[in-house]
C-alpha cells in the first residue's frame, strides 16, 4: 500500500481552491509532565504482542555519570523502573537498580534501536552513544556501539567506533530501506550545531559525517541546530529539528550558550536529503508563564494501537544554560500527539476545491482517504485515463459515492466499482472534488508514472515498510519479564 502525503506539491498534477495547512501536535489529554529526567533521550518500543511498552532513557547514577535506565509501562504513559534480581550493569545499585548500561566511562546521549534487519539475534538491539568522561576534553570521547539480545544485557562492541570525538546530541538511529544502510543523525563534533548524517552498511565501517541541514538565509539570526531525531513513516522520513534560538550578540564562548529550544518539522523522500517545512514549532504551545517550557526536545515518535502518533520528549522551564537555576520539578517528560498522517493537510479555501494527482499505475485494491469533511462537506473522486485525461468508464465523478465524515481510512467507491482491480497494469490519475474538506493522505496500491512509458523509478524506490523474509519468524523469543 502506497501512502501519499502532501508535504509538497511534487505528486500533484494540478489543483484549484485548496491550500496546504501545517498542523501541530497537541498535549496528551490529562497527562501532566512527569518531573525529573525521565524521558530524556528516550527510546521507546511498544511490544503490542506482549501488552507492554519499554523505554530506555538517560539517568545519572549517584556520581552523576550518564547511564541508560530501563522503564516499563502498560499504556506508554505511566512508567515504572525495571527491577532485576541482580544488577545488570556495574553502576547499578540498590538506589539505581534499573541502570542497564553505562559504557566504559559514561553513556552519553544513548539511542536504543531494535534492529529488525539484523540476522544475528545476539545483536538484535543496538545502542548508539558517546562514551565520555567528566572533565575530559571532547577529543577524548568516542562514538561507540553496544549490542544486546534482549535490550537488557548489553555488550560493548570495541571495534565499532563511529566518531573519534564528543558530538553532544541524541544520535537518532534508523534503518534506511532506500540506501540499505543503518543511519543516525548527530553533529560533526560537539560545538558544530548542524545536522550530520552517519551511515554504516555492516556496523564495522562508518561514513564521515555528512551535513544534511545547515541554517539558511530564511532562518532568523542566531539559530543553531541542536539535533534532529528522525523516523521513517509510510515511506517518508520525518524529523524534529531541534532549533536553538540563541542571542545573536553573545560573546566569550566559541558557540552560543543561551536561548530557547523548539522543534521544527522536517521531511525527506529518501532519508538522506532533508527538507524544511513552515519554520514553526511543531510542538504544543504550553504558555509563557512561570511553569511553561522554554526548551523541549521531542526524541521519540511512534504510532499507538489507536492510530495516534505519539511524541515523547523532555522539556525544561529554563532556557539553555539555565540548568543551575532550576528546581527539580522544572524538568519533565512530555507526551504529545497528533492524528495519523496529521503532519499537514490540503484544505479547501472556501466552499470547493479540486485536486488531480500525477499518473499512477494500478496494482488493484482499494483507494482510501484520510480526511475530514464539514457537516455539509464531501469528497468525490474520478479516475482519469492517461494521457488524454478523460474519465474512465465506471469511475466518473457523477458515479462516485460521496465520502463524508472523519476517518483515517475512508474508502473511495463508485456505484459499480469498489476498487481498482479492473485497472491492474493501467495508468490512471486520481481527481478529487472537495467541498468543505480537509485531506491528510491518500492510500492506493499503485506505482508512480513519471514519464511516457511505465518504468520503475531508478531512484531506489522501495515498498514502504517492506521487511526481509526472516522477519516472519518470532523476533522476541527471548523477552525477559522483570517485575514492574
Amino acid at each position: 500500500m502506497r501512502t501519499i502525503l502532501f508535504f509538497d506539491d511534487w505528486l500533484i498534477q494540478n489543483s484549484r481552491g485548496i491550500s496546504r495547512q501545517w498542523m501541530k501536535a497537541e498535549p496528551w489529554p490529562g497527562f501532566e509532565p512527569i518531573q525529573g529526567w525521565l524521558g530524556h533521550h528516550a527510546s521507546i518500543i511498544n511490544y503490542r504482542d506482549k501488552g507492554r511498552w519499554r523505554m530506555w532513557c538517560y539517568g545519572p547514577d549517584s556520581s552523576g555519570t550518564s547511564c541508560v535506565c530501563l522503564y516499563e509501562s502498560s499504556d506508554g504513559l505511566t512508567w515504572s523502573p525495571c527491577i532485576f534480581d541482580s544488577p545488570v550493569d556495574i553502576r547499578a545499585s540498590s538506589s539505581f537498580r534499573n541502570i542497564v548500561f553505562s559504557g566504559n566511562t559514561a553513556a552519553g546521549g544513548a539511542c536504543v534501536f531494535r534492529d529488525d534487519w539484523e540476522t544475528d539475534s545476539s545483536r538484535r538491539y543496538k545502542m548508539v552513544y558517546t562514551d565520555t568522561m567528566a572533565g575530559k576534553p571532547d577529543n577524548e570521547a568516542y562514538g561507540q556501539i553496544a549490542v544486546s539480545r534482549d535490550g537488557i544485557h548489553w555488550k560493548l562492541d570495541p571495534d565499532a567506533v563511529w566518531a573519534s570525538a564528543h558530538v553532544d546530541t541524541f544520535p537518532s538511529t534508523q534503518f534506511n530501506p532506500y540506501t540499505k544502510n543503518w543511519q543516525w543523525m548527530s553533529r560533526p563534533i560537539s560545538g558544530d550545531r548542524r545536522v550530520a548524517l552517519y551511515q554504516t552498511s555492516d556496523w564495522k565501517h562508518f561514513s564521515v559525517p555528512l551535513i544534511v541541514l545547515h541554517p539558511d538565509p530564511a532562518d532568523i539570526p542566531g539559530v543553531e541546530f541542536y539535533g534532529m531525531p528522525h523516523f521513517f513513516y509510510e515511506g517518508y522520513g520525518v524529523g524534529f529539528l531541534w532549533r536553538m534560538h540563541s542571542t545573536y550578540d553573545e560573546r566569550g564562548t566559541p558557540h552560543r550558550m543561551r536561548g530557547k529550544v523548539d522543534a521544527e518539522l522536517t521531511y525527506s523522500v529518501n532519508g538522506v536529503a532533508w527538507n524544511r517545512t513552515n519554520r514553526q514549532n511543531f510542538m504544543p504551545d504550553r504558555g509563557f508563564g512561570a511553569k511553561s517550557f522554554r526548551m523541549e526536545f521531542p526524541g521519540c515518535m511512534l504510532v499507538d494501537d489507536d492510530g495516534w502518533i505519539r511524541i515523547y520528549g523532555c522539556a525544561s522551564v529554563g532556557e539553555h544554560n539555565d540548568s543551575n537555576k532550576l528546581e527539580p520539578g522544572e524538568v519533565g517528560m512530555t507526551v504529545s500527539r497528533f492524528r495519523r498522517d496529521g503532519f499537514c493537510a490540503l484544505e479547501t479555501d472556501t466552499d470547493m476545491g479540486e485536486l488531480t494527482l500525477r499518473p499512477l499505475v494500478s496494482r488493484g485494491g482499494e483507494i482510501t482517504l484520510n480526511a475530514v469533511t464539514a457537516r455539509l462537506g464531501s469528497i468525490r473522486g474520478e479516475l482519469r485515463s492517461v494521457p488524454d485525461d478523460m474519465p474512465i468508464p465506471g469511475y466518473e465523478l457523477e458515479n462516485c459515492v460521496p465520502v463524508e465524515g472523519d476517518g483515517d481510512f475512508l474508502q473511495l467507491q463508485w456505484k459499480e466499482r469498489k476498487n481498482i482491480d479492473q485497472l491492474i497494469g493501467q495508468a490512471f490519475r486520481i481527481h478529487l472534488h472537495m467541498v468543505k474538506a480537509r485531506l491528510y493522505a491518500i492510500r492506493v496500491e499503485a506505482d508512480y508514472l513519471f514519464g511516457v512509458f511505465i518504468h520503475r523509478s531508478l531512484a531506489g524506490e522501495v515498498e514502504p515498510g517492506a521487511h526481509p523474509e526472516f522477519l516472519k519468524s518470532n523476533l522476541h523469543e527471548d523477552f525477559p519479564a522483570p517485575a514492574l
